[in-house]
């Protein structure tokens, strides 16, 4: 394993590529409180789909590294970050028994071979996430009354939704939220979002060394949107009246003891280490990371996160969650929407978007604009102040003026069946930084 020196400056590359479903119906605003119908693209073999997911991200890395200098610097961490949800099946997670290896440990297998350490080797990757499912009989789920009642519901409502307007559909997308909201309480099926996340060099907790080069971490809150209402194609689903996600234990603070716990924060290198959070998608609405701010056991008193990374399918950076410290950074790749304006995809912008003073760059698909991605880079100035937002003396994250940093935009070729796995496209690369890195810390 290769011995990393002390890390002095980051770069971050974004994979902007679509991961939403396919075939997309809006029920409500998506991108607030509503939610979606449509399709999953996916090969029904889970090798298979593996596969072709692993042979996008080839393309999609070996793009970025060749529009980064030829001799890598060993003072520069470069952190590439995929959106949520780039990994699924034809069902939405991947549906495994207890007999079968759970499909997160042959992904992270299949990534440890096509990005090997000695060809990464100052690379932080994070890999987006992977939704599985742990059932020994789906069909059985699929036939019991329960599944098939809460599907009943929501079809019908959702399809009167669409045939009204005015306050009575006002009524029906309250009414649909609120039965979802339900149904997450008496789940069918229990479904895992974890990220992915890959090393050129040693991965670590803060308090617990573990020497890894793969790490995992967990999500805990299911959103209005994380899984479809129903399929369009009247295929089987597990839709999102039939999930919940497990509860995680966060009582203790967020460090990772173990390299697949459900925790967040971990360190990468070996000398003067840098501090990462992973924050999933609505995680971070939920103000995970900043919730754990005075849990947190950090060995220094100057401790605190250096790279708070929000890999998302509907997300972008908001101040009161943002928890790196003061010069710090907070870095969102997104897969379901732009941030700025049509006209502007694909042009590396800057400006204040929601409060948080960023640079950003959108992907729209060129075929069919509903599908969309987006990166977003912040710097810290000031890091917030206690983890309950409302407590008195209590301080939001704010932020420096916008990055003096160079964005490259760089296309990404797809694989030749890349429709089969996404709707919108192969995507786009948003590197910032890949000239002149930027200060890993202030």
């Amino acid at each position: 394993m290769s011995q990393l020196p002390g890390y002095q400056k980051v770069r971050f590359v974004g994979y902007a590529i679509p991961t939403t479903p396919a075939e997309m119906i809006a029920v409500g605003d998506p991108n607030g409180t509503g939610s979606v119908a449509g399709t999953y693209r996916a090969n029904p073999d889970t090798s298979t789909d593996i596969d072709a997911r692993v042979r996008q991200l080839k393309n999609a890395v070996d793009s970025a590294v060749r529009a980064l200098p030829a001799e890598a610097d060993p003072t520069v961490l470069t952190v590439f970050v995929a959106p949520e949800f780039y990994w699924h099946g034809t069902l939405g997670p991947y549906v495994f028994s207890r007999e079968e290896e759970d499909p997160a440990v042959t992904i992270l297998t299949a990534l440890q071979a096509a990005f090997p350490v000695r060809d990464y080797p100052h690379f932080l990757f994070v890999f987006g996430s992977v939704i599985t499912t742990r059932v020994d009989d789906i069909e059985a789920v699929f036939a019991a009354s329960s599944t098939r009642a809460r599907n009943d519901v929501v079809t019908a409502l959702g399809q009167s939704w669409r045939a009204t307007s005015g306050p009575l559909s006002l009524v029906i997308l309250d009414m649909i939220v609120d039965f979802v909201k339900n149904c997450h309480a008496y789940p069918n099926v229990e479904v895992r979002n974890r990220a992915l996340i890959l090393s050129g060099g040693e991965l670590n907790g803060v308090l617990d060394g573990f020497d890894t080069t793969v790490l995992t971490t967990e999500k805990y809150y299911d959103s209005n949107e994380d899984f479809l209402l129903w399929d369009v194609t009247n295929a089987p689903v597990i839709t999102e009246q039939m999930t919940a996600y497990p509860v995680l234990d966060l009582s203790g603070g967020d460090f990772k003891t173990e390299a697949h716990d459900s925790k967040a924060i971990f360190r990468v290198g070996v000398a003067a280490p840098a501090n990462v959070a992973v924050e999933i998608c609505l995680d971070h609405t939920d103000r995970r990371l900043r919730k754990s701010i005075d849990l947190n056991p950090w060995p220094e008193r100057a401790d605190g996160i250096d790279l708070h990374i929000v890999p998302s399918c509907g997300m972008q950076l908001h101040p009161p969650s943002v928890a790196a410290r003061a010069g710090g950074w907070a870095f969102n790749c997104d897969g379901q929407y732009a941030l700025g304006a049509a006209p502007g995809a694909g042009t590396p912008q800057s400006g204040e978007i929601a409060g948080v003073i960023c640079a950003y760059a959108d992907y729209v698909s060129p075929a069919d604009t509903v599908y969309a991605a987006h990166s977003q880079l912040a710097r810290v100035s000031t890091a917030a102040r206690m983890s309950d937002e409302k407590a008195p003396g209590a301080l939001n994250a704010m932020f420096d003026a916008v990055p003096e940093v160079d964005v490259s935009v760089v296309p990404v070729l797809g694989i030749p069946d890349l429709d089969g796995y996404f709707a919108g496209g192969a995507g786009a690369l948003h590197i910032y930084g890949a000239v002149n890195p930027l200060p890993l810390r202030g």
